[in-house]
């Protein structure tokens, strides 16, 4: 054979050179590996393209898990949230706050004198509780305005419609006896004059005005029943001063109105989550003239949504029916539709006077200091002798129990509560129980003529009459409660750490696995037998 077809021969095979020496045929394939074109390694063994686009993309993932598990996940997830809880237009809360989806429930359960005649001759009062008369109550804001301070101006719309269906066998046209608060409200106003508790005497006698009525259960709440000497007021427009009703009922004149409530100033969170809900003044101003100070400062949250993270201690709300701000305090741990929250309530310091809670003798009024358990409203309602406790004077004084006959107060039944979430600052269930009393007391007169005598009220008991009350009830819908545990369930488990710790270790391992793999090529291949060389 000749030297050519030999040289030919041997350069024509894949390691010529090899095969020439006689050296054993040496094939990629015989690691097990396929074949790979030297061309698409490169010149000096690199990777190919495909490689080089899956160690980027796995270096990125690895440090984007990296930057979620520093704080940026937190970050995002925070003020994702924060766009959703604040009140501004677009947000969740805010189409929530502006008008409330679903209504609220009003129970109202009324007291009844059972032995009025004896009542009225100076026996205790026997009641008997008649309810509840139900209504579903709306909320709606009007006149909204943003403020550059990041505060919301607004009134507040509340209407009433009648449940027949919860309120069972109750009807609106039930008979009430009960004490005319007109006469009695009159009398306290001009209680330290007897030239004028003798002149309203004359009056009241010749109206003819009674002590105690007998109406109806719609009518002593929304309609307003009659009364001779709102009838003489009408006729008397120049002794009617600051008094503009024709008729009385606790709840006359309220339905659909904006103004009742008064106008709020609230902080809408959109600087900081830690304002979210916090009223700025009520009525342009951040004191009322109602109480002393501090008790008369306009503090709290407006009722509807807390700030996030509340802890296990107090919260406080202002409210405008009762003209102060009330402080809920922790009471336990609760579960509602499998959602933990805290329930805060009504304690037995949440209407205490000074000599149970130092520094509540700014409540008293005009020198009135009431027993323990009793919120004086005289200031908060136009002179009246209202008095503010829990149901059946539930965490009050045992001693306003003994006035009355056919009381029995239950925490189960009575006790004001508020559940909410701590981490998002959302009531989930809410139970605003508060009954309304009339201080009565007997106007026997004194001296010779007794001018101070007011012969209607002469005889009555010396009592906290209870008159009515009520409970606004709500609570978070069914539908709702499936996306709040699954928000509380990413902020609350370490499962979105998981998910980011598990793509940067698949980034490092895909990046290592990758490394090490173009090594051992890098590391079996010789440029010497590259027949590009």
């Amino acid at each position: 054979m000749s030297g050519e077809e030999v040289t030919g021969s041997g350069l024509e095979t894949d390691n010529g050179i090899a095969a020439a020496a006689g050296e054993p045929h040496y094939s990629p394939q015989d690691e097990g590996g396929a074949a790979e074109d030297p061309a698409a390694m490169g010149r000096c063994g690199g990777m190919s393209g495909c490689r080089v686009a899956a160690v980027v993309v796995a270096v990125l993932v690895a440090c984007l898990g990296v930057a979620m598990l520093a704080g940026g996940y937190n970050a995002i997830f925070n003020a994702a949230l924060k766009s959703q809880l604040e009140i501004k237009e677009g947000s969740r809360s805010y189409e929530i706050w502006r008008k409330t989806p679903f209504p609220l429930i009003l129970k109202v359960y009324l007291f009844n004198i059972t032995n009025a005649e004896a009542f009225e001759k100076g026996a205790k009062p026997d009641v008997q509780e008649c309810g509840p008369y139900v209504w579903r109550e709306y909320r709606e804001k009007k006149n909204i305005t943003f403020n550059p301070n990041n505060t919301v101006t607004y009134f507040q719309q509340r209407y009433w419609v009648w449940d027949e269906e919860l309120s069972g066998n109750n009807s609106r046209d039930d008979v009430i006896v009960t004490l005319n608060t007109v006469p009695v409200a009159a009398a306290w106003a001009v209680h330290t004059s007897e030239f004028l508790l003798g002149m309203l005497n004359g009056m009241f006698n010749s109206v003819k005005e009674k002590a105690v009525v007998t109406t109806t259960a719609e009518q002593i709440l929304f309609t307003g029943y009659e009364d001779p000497v709102l009838d003489w007021l009408k006729e008397h427009p120049s002794f009617a001063s600051g008094i503009s009703y024709d008729k009385f009922a606790w709840f006359y004149g309220r339905n659909l109105t904006t103004y009742y409530d008064g106008l709020f100033n609230m902080k809408t969170g959109v600087d900081t989550l830690e304002n979210l809900g916090k009223i700025d003044w009520w009525n342009k101003t951040r004191s009322t003239p109602f109480f002393s100070p501090p008790c008369n400062n306009v503090t709290g949250s407006a009722g509807e949504m807390f700030p996030p993270n509340q802890k296990p201690n107090h919260v406080v709300i202002y409210s405008s029916d009762l003209c102060m701000s009330v402080k809920l305090h922790y009471k336990e741990n609760v579960t509602n539709d499998g959602i933990k929250g805290y329930r805060f309530w009504g304690s037995n310091t949440t209407f205490a006077n000074g000599s149970v809670v130092p520094g509540n003798e700014c409540y008293c009024v005009k020198g009135t200091c009431a027993p323990t358990g009793l919120l004086n409203a005289e200031s908060c309602r136009m002179g009246a002798p209202a008095f503010i406790s829990f149901p059946h004077f539930f965490n009050a004084d045992p001693y306003l129990l003994n006035m009355v006959n056919g009381l029995k107060p239950e925490e189960e039944k009575h006790a004001f509560y508020m559940d909410l979430i701590p981490e998002l600052g959302t009531p989930m269930n809410v139970a605003a129980r508060v009954q309304i009393n009339i201080r009565i007391q007997p106007y026997q007169g004194t001296g010779k003529f007794h001018f101070n005598r007011i012969d209607i009220l002469k005889d009555l008991p010396n009592a906290y009459l209870p008159m009515l009350w009520f409970e606004e009830k709500a609570a978070m819908p069914p539908d709702m409660a499936p996306s709040v545990k699954f928000l509380l369930f990413l902020m609350n488990t370490p499962t979105l750490t998981i998910v980011w710790s598990l793509l940067v270790a698949i980034g490092v391992i895909v990046v290592v696995g990758l490394l090490l793999d173009h090594w051992r090529r890098h590391r079996s291949y010789d440029p010497l037998l590259d027949p590009l060389m």
